[in-house]
């Protein structure tokens, strides 16, 4: 073999070499995907207790609204007597029944003396009057009346179960592309490691 063979040899073998080189060192471009930890918000429903109120409808027993238009004491000293009379007005819209309850005190002594009952219709009056012995010291009085039923409305807890919504982060792993440009040496050793 003569030395212009080898010599010829050697020289094929280096560019060889270096085109190899130069050829898996060229980058070229490949799509490669990858994995990412995306955070996002998610409405999340929940169960919640929740207090509302209610209108109740209930009938009330309530006085009927009545007037006093005076009370009179007129005495008789001569006869030991005295009368007192007080005059009641019933100013509601339903008829009903009135009296009266006197405490007196006189040199008789001390009473306690329920006058009679009487039914009044709306906006009608009555004077009533009682007579008593002795001669008068001290009184006073109370007016009675029926009742009446009226509606009333009061409002009533109640609890419900209602769904409401709310803002929960969140993470998932979403997979993207990209564009990889590597040369084949970049990507043999890229693997080795």
């Amino acid at each position: 073999m003569s030395l212009r063979k080898i010599i010829d040899g050697w020289v094929i073998l280096g560019l060889s070499t270096i085109i190899i080189l130069i050829v898996i060192n060229i980058p070229y471009t490949t799509i490669g995907s990858y994995s990412v930890e995306e955070i996002y918000i998610e409405n999340e429903p929940y169960n919640s207790t929740e207090t509302y109120f209610e209108k109740e409808s209930y009938i009330d027993q309530v006085p009927l609204n009545n007037s006093i238009s005076g009370w009179f004491y007129k005495g008789d000293r001569i006869n030991e007597k005295f009368d007192l009379m007080v005059t009641v007005k019933n100013n509601d819209s339903v008829s009903g029944e009135f009296w009266v309850v006197f405490h007196v005190e006189s040199t008789k002594g001390e009473y306690d003396n329920e006058t009679n009952r009487v039914i009044l219709m709306p906006n009608e009056s009555y004077q009533f009057k009682q007579t008593f012995d002795g001669i008068y010291s001290y009184s006073s009085y109370k007016v009675f009346q029926t009742t009446k039923e009226v509606t009333k409305y009061r409002d009533v807890p109640n609890e419900r179960t209602v769904t409401r919504y709310r803002e929960m982060e969140k993470s998932r792993d979403v997979v993207r592309e990209r564009e990889i440009t590597l040369s084949f040496l970049e990507r043999i050793l890229k693997r080795q490691f």
